[in-house]
């Protein structure tokens, strides 16, 4: 009898503790939903001011309205607003996108600026200047002597252009060093 009593006694203890958890949880779930609204409001908010950051700063170059402060160009306008000279103009290339229609306000601000600069970078438009970034990687390998390092270095357009004429116009040559290359190995 006094077992079933013990028994009866740890069981609503239990019972007990875990209502307590199970309330201490909700409210722990409704105290995090409530703080991922706020954060999502709050992007919302930040992205609205982007959009209007970007058409300001599009309208201050266009109209070389930063020579009023006395300053010589727009690029010592933005240093001034701690504004990094990448960032400025790849809101000046989204604000150019807007202005000619090639994305919508409410694209940009549903898929962010990250990926409305994607998005338009590879768009064609008279107004919009294509990126000076070369879209393929920079080759990187060790050279054994310091004599080849600072040559090739110092010639380095020059090694492009042999590297290039080899894969293009001599691949017998090529293939016929690396199968030397590949016996030196073994």
């Amino acid at each position: 009898m006094e077992k079933k009593r013990v028994v009866k006694v740890l069981t609503k203890k239990i019972d007990t503790y875990v209502e307590q958890n199970l309330m201490i949880n909700e409210s722990k779930i409704s105290y995090y939903k409530t703080l991922k609204e706020k954060l999502n409001d709050n992007f919302k908010k930040e992205i609205f001011h982007r959009v209007e950051n970007i058409k300001i700063l599009k309208e201050i170059k266009d109209n070389q309205y930063y020579k009023f402060d006395g300053y010589k160009t727009f690029l010592d306008f933005i240093k001034d607003f701690d504004v990094a000279k990448t960032q400025a103009y790849k809101y000046l290339r989204l604000a150019t996108a807007l202005q000619e229609g090639l994305i919508k306000e409410d694209y940009l601000i549903e898929n962010g600026i990250k990926n409305s600069y994607n998005f338009i970078k590879d768009k064609e438009s008279p107004a919009l200047k294509k990126s000076r970034q070369n879209p393929i990687k920079p080759l990187r390998f060790q050279l054994k002597t310091q004599e080849s390092y600072d040559f090739y270095k110092k010639n380095a357009k020059f090694t492009a252009f042999i590297l290039e004429e080899l894969l293009k116009n001599q691949k017998d040559f090529l293939k016929k060093l690396l199968r030397k290359y590949e016996e030196l190995k073994i």
